[in-house]
């Protein structure tokens, strides 16, 4: 993945943005609180290896899926979280992301 801005991840793109996504997707993820849940997008927004597979949108944006977890993120261009939950379609979903949104997949 390329390097981002030296906050990249580390913050919501604001803090009702946070409390939404949190109220709407943590706790089907299993996370109790919005520390852990921020943890875990933070952690998925830096992690590396076989199972993660990101992509630059034309906006500018990095779409991140981790397919042993099924954890999907986005990135805004600045580096702020925008979303995190986990896929229901899985690997489809993500594909089907890039086919909407794609501009070229990140390494």
């Amino acid at each position: 993945m390329e390097k981002g801005p030296s906050t990249w991840g580390d913050t919501w793109t604001s803090d009702l943005s946070e409390e939404l996504h949190f109220n709407k997707h943590a706790r089907k993820m299993g996370y109790n609180t919005k520390n852990e849940y921020t943890n875990a997008a933070k952690k998925l927004a830096n992690a590396k290896g076989n199972s993660i597979s990101s992509f630059r949108a034309k906006n500018g944006s990095t779409y991140i899926y981790d397919s042993n977890t099924n954890q999907f993120l986005i990135i805004s261009k600045n580096g702020n979280i925008v979303t995190f939950f986990s896929l229901s379609g899985g690997e489809g979903y993500f594909d089907s992301q890039f086919n909407n949104y794609g501009d070229y997949l990140i390494d």
